[in-house]
């Protein structure tokens, strides 16, 4: 039985594995593949064949993705805050460090489709959300790179083999992309789009202005996945 690879990281490990290759050396392929705008899979199954193995058995789950994310944000309501505050730092930083957009558009449409996970039933250790974090970061990137179309110019649609249940959540991602390449971004509080030059901690000012001087990790992002949130999972509407 073919076990599908859940991560990109996952997958080139396997192809590196099968091909006789080093890992960085499948890994720098593919990122220069991608940006040209092929895709991730497109361009594992091109190598694939270049060295006589089945492309077919390169494949990933986007809908298992979206299963092992929501099981994660459900854990316990602190950690998917501190995760949330922590991809928000991550999304507005620079160089190597910084969060993909999209992938952090993925990730607020996985938060908007949760109900609220149990407040506080066991205490986490940082290494424990560290870990957790690492771990949505892998999935929210790979799932941008199977759910959307790319081109040198980054996302450009919905990719033809979306599966049906995940093409609203790809449209949005794409939505937001593009906005964002002109000057846009949606407030992660009450969802409002105002240009980019016109957010603090990625919300606009009105709602940065009520939420000012505030420290709480709750205040800042308990709202994050959608607008009129009692949490950060679906909305009161």
């Amino acid at each position: 039985m073919l076990r599908l690879s859940l991560t990109a990281r996952e997958l080139l490990h396997k192809l590196a594995e099968d091909a006789g290759l080093t890992y960085p050396t499948v890994a720098r392929r593919v990122n220069r593949m991608m940006k040209k705008g092929r895709g991730l899979i497109e361009s594992v199954k091109e190598i694939a064949v270049e060295h006589k193995l089945k492309p077919n058995k390169y494949k990933i789950n986007p809908v298992k993705i979206v299963v092992e994310t929501e099981k994660i944000l459900r854990e316990d309501y602190t950690q998917t805050l501190m995760i949330s505050a922590v991809l928000g730092q991550m999304v507005e930083a620079r160089g190597k460090e910084r969060f993909p957009p999209p992938a952090f558009f993925a990730f607020t449409e996985m938060l908007s489709r949760i109900s609220d996970a149990p407040r506080d039933t066991k205490s986490e250790t940082s290494v424990e959300i560290e870990e957790r974090t690492t771990r949505i970061i892998e999935l929210m990137t790979t799932l941008v790179s199977v759910l959307c179309e790319w081109s040198e110019q980054g996302v450009v649609g919905v990719a033809s083999d979306c599966p049906d249940t995940l093409r609203d959540v790809a449209r949005a991602i794409f939505r937001k992309t593009k906005l964002l390449q002109g000057g846009l971004w949606t407030c992660i509080s009450c969802g409002n789009i105002v240009e980019v030059r016109e957010t603090r901690a990625l919300m606009c000012y009105d709602c940065d202005s009520k939420l000012s001087g505030s420290r709480s990790i709750e205040d800042r992002y308990e709202s994050l996945g959608g607008s009129d949130r009692k949490g950060y999972g679906r909305s009161t509407e």
